[in-house]
């Protein structure tokens, strides 16, 4: 009985430069996959950074917006013996719902980014702590940086400029700048006059002293 034999199979293999350029072009696509991951994963936590920041700086402006407003003094800012800046403002008895008056003090640590604030009965102690309102805080060269007290003027009434950068350097800043009236502030207010121009109130508000850790 004749078998009609199968034709040879061809048995030929990939050559060592076509397995080369395979794994090459393999590498091209991992690289661009690999890429396309880590740029959607940066965009992502950059979107988010931000969302964070944005909202912890608009209520830090909104706190200070409503609680300046009704202030009748505002210190010039300075600094601590920590390094940290401060500006305080205060609230008079006639806009508060218990006839006190109330001194609010703002902090700015450069060492840890960070922004916090405390408000007490004028004259009351010991002083409450701080308050967290903002973190990553991302430090300027400006000097008392964020806060610069505008004083008033002859017809005018004192402000509160606030400059403030937050977020991640290179990543996700927001930067925000408002200036806040005190209302109830004249230019005879007790903080307002500088007669030495040594960049201080020469009467501070929050009696008895004005504390700056």
């Amino acid at each position: 009985m004749n078998q009609t034999p199968y034709p040879r199979m061809n048995e030929r293999g990939f050559t060592l430069i076509e397995m080369m350029i395979s794994v090459s072009i393999f590498a091209v696509f991992v690289a661009i996959f690999i890429a396309s991951v880590v740029g959607l994963a940066r965009g992502t936590t950059a979107a988010r950074v931000t969302a964070e920041s944005s909202s912890g700086v608009l209520t830090v402006f909104q706190n200070i917006d409503r609680q300046v407003r009704w202030s009748d003094a505002i210190n010039r800012p300075g600094t601590g013996a920590s390094g940290s800046t401060y500006v305080e403002f205060q609230l008079p008895a006639s806009s508060s719902a218990d006839n006190t008056t109330r001194c609010v003090q703002y902090r700015y640590d450069p060492a840890q980014g960070i922004i916090a604030s405390r408000i007490w009965v004028t004259g009351v102690t010991p002083l409450p702590s701080f308050s967290v309102k903002l973190t990553n805080v991302i430090p300027q060269a400006t000097p008392n940086y964020p806060f610069t007290m505008i004083p008033a003027g002859a017809s005018a009434r004192q402000a509160l400029y606030l400059d403030l950068n937050a977020g991640t350097v290179g990543i996700s800043e927001v930067h925000m700048t408002s200036t806040f009236m005190a209302r109830n502030s004249t230019a005879d207010s007790i903080t307002n006059a500088d007669n030495n121009a040594d960049g201080q109130s020469d009467r501070p508000v929050c009696s008895p002293t004005v504390t700056r850790p």
